[in-house]
């Protein structure tokens, strides 16, 4: 009898040890989007004062933040000639790679790709180079999306020799991403 009730715990702890690991990631809300951040990540407010979500892994020099802009507000600064490009999504990637080409050293492109990411048109590429303030070399895992009314950023960056082990994470991190507008 004692045998049974001691295996019967043993099954008991297996089996909400593994529902705990299947449930690693927390739902980050906002009032237009929402995206997951695993359970072992530190929310933050440190790393851009744009950002409403920040969240990193320190020890794994991994880092997360996703910015929002109105899309008319893009689009009239395009108008206005702020930004020499097209209104749209491809637009929007053109500013921001300029923007990180004048920043970093040796900068490069790679991974570019067009697609969908829980119904928002996204492009979805990788960055590297050298920061030129500190001297890192970094690795950007990028996306940009667009929704009815805001396009979004988010960034994951981390030290370039982490790349290879990194990717996957940064990448199904970007991939937990929705839009409440587009989600309705």
């Amino acid at each position: 009898m004692c045998l049974k009730k001691s295996f019967f715990l043993i099954l008991l702890f297996f089996i909400f040890s593994c529902v705990k690991k299947e449930n690693n990631n927390e739902r980050i809300f906002t009032e237009n989007y929402s995206i997951e951040a695993p359970f072992d990540f530190e929310r933050t407010n440190e790393m851009n004062e744009l950002a409403k979500v920040q969240f990193r892994k320190s020890n794994e020099d991994l880092h997360f933040i996703v910015l929002e802009e109105n899309k008319e507000g893009f689009q009239n600064a395009v108008k206005s000639g702020i930004h020499n490009t097209s209104p749209n999504l491809l637009g929007y990637y053109k500013v921001i790679t300029k923007h990180f080409d004048e920043i970093t050293k040796n900068f490069k492109i790679t991974d570019f790709g067009v697609t969908k990411i829980n119904s928002c048109n996204a492009i979805v590429f990788s960055m590297s180079g050298k920061e030129l303030e500190e001297g890192k070399e970094i690795f950007y895992r990028y996306a940009i999306l667009e929704d009815e009314k805001n396009l979004y950023q988010i960034m994951s960056w981390t030290n370039l020799n982490y790349k290879d082990k990194l990717i996957d994470r940064m990448t199904s991190i970007i991939n937990s991403f929705k839009s409440n507008s587009m989600s309705k």
